[in-house]
This record gives structure tokens, sequence and C-alpha cells, in this order.
């Protein structure tokens, strides 16, 4: 009796740990009766529950939705546990998903086998239910931080790869993807935009007004351009677009278009006059050279 009421105050304290939504769990089990009791007491400890009768059914569950966690049993019919955590490691949208191992079987060796596989744990059948909803609640509060962490590490990435003050790309990313795709060969088209006597705007209207008009103008690239294109800030008044795989007539026309959108911009600081600004364009791309470099596009 104290060790359910013990279970049951840490069920609710892990529950409040995170999100309030509640995390994705995959139950893969062949046995519709051992099936239907699971299900129950994970959905008694507070996860969204999906089933599947064997391994094939679970991938193709996986690939149409996210789970954070899967209970597998190892004796299935079509493709075994073991065959299916090696599906799971393979893809780069899974290879993460928590796994446990459900099996039949106590010896060492089956466990020792799980772990080499690439599950993260496992689960006796013949194990009481406080144990299985023990080690739930363990999977849950691991998988949990495993959220918060690939939610941190996001954050980080797109603080390293943009720029702070307009939001696009930042030179160091655009460096990097440019040479990427020379390596793969790609036709790579660099277009440089160059504000003209940007100076003059921070000098007659502030540096706030001149960043006002640095962000306007990241925003009007952002949205007039393909999804593939690439916009960074090279400099302090340049901006960069990368463009692959289009022609040179169809790359002309986009910066004659982009041109056109950044002088019929007007900005007013509301004791001023609107201004305008101009810009001033270069564009290279390697298929005009044997073996294209970034530091000759550039050039």
């Amino acid at each position: 009796m104290q060790l359910n009421q013990d279970l049951d105050r840490r069920r609710a304290t892990d529950a409040g740990e995170g999100s309030a939504e509640a995390l994705r769990l995959l139950i893969v089990e062949d046995d519709p009766d051992y099936r239907a009791w699971l299900l129950a007491v994970t959905r008694r400890i507070g996860f969204s529950v999906d089933v599947a009768g064997d391994g094939l059914e679970a991938l193709e569950q996986l690939a149409r939705r996210s789970y954070e966690i899967a209970v597998i049993d190892q004796e299935m019919p079509r493709m075994t546990g073991i065959e299916l955590i090696a599906n799971i490691r393979a893809q780069e949208r899974t290879k993460t998903l928590y796994a446990m191992m459900l099996t039949g079987r106590a010896e060492m060796e089956t466990k020792l086998t799980a772990l080499d596989a690439g599950f993260d744990d496992f689960l006796s059948k013949a194990s009481p239910e406080a144990e299985i909803t023990a080690k739930l609640v363990v999977a849950r509060r691991i998988a949990t931080r495993q959220q918060a962490l690939d939610t941190t590490v996001r954050e980080l990435y797109g603080l390293a790869t943009r720029d702070e003050l307009t939001g696009v790309f930042n030179r160091r990313f655009f460096v990097t993807e440019a040479e990427r795709l020379l390596a793969a060969r790609c036709i790579v088209n660099v277009v440089l935009f160059d504000l003209d006597d940007f100076k003059h705007v921070n000098d007659s209207y502030g540096h706030l007004t001149g960043d006002r008009v640095l962000r306007d103008i990241a925003m009007l690239f952002d949205r007039n351009t393909r999804p593939e294109d690439l916009i960074a800030r090279f400099g302090g008044d340049e901006f960069v677009m990368l463009v692959s795989h289009l022609g040179q007539e169809d790359l002309q026309r986009m910066v004659d278009r982009l041109l056109g959108k950044v002088h019929a911009l007007r900005w007013s600081t509301g004791t001023e006059p609107p201004f305008t600004i101009g810009v001033s364009s270069g564009v290279a791309s390697s298929p005009l050279f044997p073996q294209p470099t970034l530091t000759q596009l550039l050039e």
C-alpha cells in the first residue's frame, strides 16, 4: 500500500516536469491482451499512447507521427524488436527516440543484446505493475530532459547562424553553405547588394533609423526570394544572396526585381521629408570558372 502511494506521488511530480502536454508513447506488441493492459497502465500515468501490432505497423506509425518513447516487444511476427530498433536508429528523425525492449525472457544475455542493439532500457513482462510503472516514469523524465536539450540546441543554433539585428543569416553561415554547395558541384550564384552612401543615413537620421532601414531591407529580401535562396548580412551595409540551380537570365531578372523594390522603399523620421536609399549589386556564377571557389565568386 505504501509503495503504491509513493508511486502515485512520484507520478504526480514527474507529470509536472517540462511542458503540460503529455509525452507521446508508442506500444509495439502483437499480444492483444498484454497490449491492452499496457495501454491502460501507460495512459493512467499520463502518456498520450498509440499502439502497433508489429514492427512494420510501427514503422508506418513512426513515419506519420513523432513519439518521445517506444515500448517494443522483441518476439513479433514479420519483424523482431531487434530488427525494428535497427530501422529506428537508422532514420534521422527517429534515431534519438527513447526505446525500451519488452520481453518475456529475463536472462542477462537477452538484456545485453537489447542494449547492444540500440535499446535504452528493457521491461520484463513478468515484472509487477509497480516496477513497470517506475521504469516508465524514469523514461518520461529522461525524454523530457532530452526535449529541453533539443530545444536549447535549436535556439543556440539559431543564435549562431542568424544576424542579430536583421534576422537573416550571418556571414559565417553563408560561407559554410556556399562552400558546401561548391563541394557538391552545384551551380552556385552569389549576388552582393551594397547600400549606397549608408553612412549618410546614420549621420543624418541617427543609428536607430539606420537599423530600421537595414531590418526593412532584410525583410524585403526574405519575402521576395525563393525558400531555397539564402539571404545573409555580409557586412555593415552589405547583403549577400546565395542562389543555386538558376540560370543567368532568370537570376538577373530576380536581381533587377529586388533592386526595384528596394528603390521603392520610403522611410520617414516624422520631422524630415521621407528619404530613399540606393543599392548597387554584383553577380557572380560558378559556371564561369573551371574550378570555382567562394573567394573567386566574392571577388
